[in-house]
């Protein structure tokens, strides 16, 4: 049954969703380089072009690989984790050849993993982001845009490079160990600047969780009944107006409890109660799926189903009403049920409900004429 197990129920795929997007911040970054290609080809920016043509090609390549992943793996469990790994790797890639140009970059697959409301992935893309930390630091020394202060590591400032009399810029000595001091003086602080980020974006990451949490709980109470966890009313109201004129076939059935009010009246709400939790499990019991099921009043109940035929319909008919009969015999109130149904097109939501109510009322009263006759009611 769609709102299942006496409850209504959501199919996950924020997951997915959030993998998409994922990819389209990769996307978004790819697109950024390419106009970097560009301003760099008409001498807006100043970057040898190998080092443009290197980065762009390798991001490219990371992206592609992305949207494969996402069109064939976009709902699996791992596929976050791969995409950090190649969004890392993107970063990576690019940072190498174009170093301090991109510094804060690595910032962005931590931000990307917040999304996912979870803290493992938070702490598993900064592990490999502080990797990526040095490795661009290292590829960018040798290969790509080399900061001066990595060349001479300096910590002057410029008056103290520059001669008062000849006012010629000096150098210091070049570094003679970059393995010992760029990790140390350079890949270290950036990755504590990055380290800095993780309880805010962690804090982020669960405001988000709970905010969500709190829709998804609102979103129910608004849409459920508490007394027996079907639909309500309005959510009943809302899709035959919205959902399912859409549906090319549905089946109607009407369920209305006989005697409620009398029982109400001269037993009390309790047994009240009782009667309408006897009915509401017989028809979760053997409610097919592809179907929803509402209390829309006090006594009436409604059961929709998508694209059955009229023997399905009838099939779950005589199983609820066999499993109310059981019921009755158990029990010192009677339980019964007057039942209608219809079956037809979606777009003709309006009229399948006016038959299928207008049965569920023939059958109501022919139910009453037996028990008069039988000298159960007067």
């Amino acid at each position: 049954m769609d709102n299942g197990s006496n409850s209504i129920s959501t199919i996950d795929n924020g997951e997915a969703a959030s993998n998409r997007f994922t990819l389209k911040c990769q996307v978004i970054m790819t697109i950024i380089v390419a106009l970097s290609v560009v301003l760099n080809i008409l001498d807006i920016f100043i970057i040898q072009d190998k080092l443009m043509y290197y980065s762009l090609i390798g991001g490219t390549i990371c992206t592609v690989i992305s949207a494969l992943v996402v069109k064939f793996m976009a709902d699996k469990p791992i596929t976050k984790y791969i995409l950090m790994i190649i969004m890392v790797l993107f970063v990576t890639v690019i940072g190498s050849f174009l170093t301090y140009h991109i510094v804060l970059v690595s910032v962005i697959p931590i931000l990307c993993s917040a999304q996912y409301k979870n803290n493992k992935l938070i702490n598993f893309s900064y592990v490999i982001s502080v990797i990526s930390i040095f490795a661009i630091v290292m590829a960018g020394f040798y290969f790509g845009i080399c900061d001066a202060n990595m060349l001479v590591l300096t910590n002057q400032v410029k008056d103290n490079h520059i001669d008062p009399i000849t006012g010629q810029f000096v150098l210091t000595t070049v570094n003679a160990n970059p393995w010992g001091t760029l990790p140390l003086y350079y890949a270290l602080p950036r990755c504590l600047v990055l380290f800095a980020t993780i309880p805010m974006i962690k804090h982020l990451s669960n405001v988000i969780t709970q905010n969500a949490r709190r829709e998804t709980e609102l979103k129910i109470l608004g849409e459920t009944d508490m007394m027996t966890q079907l639909y309500n009313r309005n959510k009943y109201l809302e899709l035959i107006h919205e959902y399912y004129p859409n549906v090319d076939n549905v089946g109607i059935m009407f369920w209305d409890i006989d005697g409620l009010k009398n029982v109400n009246d001269t037993m009390g709400h309790d047994s009240g109660d009782y009667l309408i939790t006897a009915v509401t499990s017989s028809i979760l019991e053997f409610t097919k799926d592809r179907c929803k099921a509402f209390r829309i009043g006090g006594d009436e109940f409604v059961i929709i189903g998508e694209n059955l035929t009229r023997e399905d319909i009838g099939e779950m008919v005589v199983n609820i009403q066999s499993s109310i009969d059981k019921k009755d015999k158990l029990s010192k109130i009677s339980i019964s049920a007057s039942v209608g149904y219809a079956v037809g097109a979606g777009k003709d939501i309006e009229k399948i409900v006016a038959e299928a109510d207008a049965c569920m009322y023939k059958n109501k009263q022919n139910h009453y004429e037996l028990l008069k006759k039988e000298g159960k009611v007067e």
